[in-house]
């Protein structure tokens, strides 16, 4: 899994979890340690990379995934993926 952001990768952390929720059973959460620094209102954080694959490299299927849309081809908001702030979801709709 490669990790990149423009406060580098060792101010990211990554989880997974499971959920249940319509079409929705795994998450990924990206976290940032305290070295990642602030953001000032209207700021940016930069582009944050993340590569996820099977430990077999197969497909994933994403047909049924809640957070995906094929249309997004370049940076566009989507509520689909929710923010939280301080465990409190303060963007996107929840699966």
């Amino acid at each position: 899994m490669n990790r990149l952001g423009a406060n580098g990768s060792s101010n990211i952390q990554i989880a997974f979890g499971s959920h249940n929720g319509t079409n929705s059973d795994t998450y990924v959460e990206l976290s940032f340690s305290s070295g990642a620094g602030s953001i000032a209102a209207g700021g940016q954080s930069g582009e944050i990379q993340l590569r996820m694959a099977k430990s077999d490299w197969s497909n994933l299927n994403e047909s049924n995934d809640y957070s995906y849309d094929p249309t997004k081809t370049s940076f566009a908001d989507w509520n689909r993926v929710v923010l939280y702030q301080n465990g409190v979801p303060v963007w996107g709709v929840q699966p």
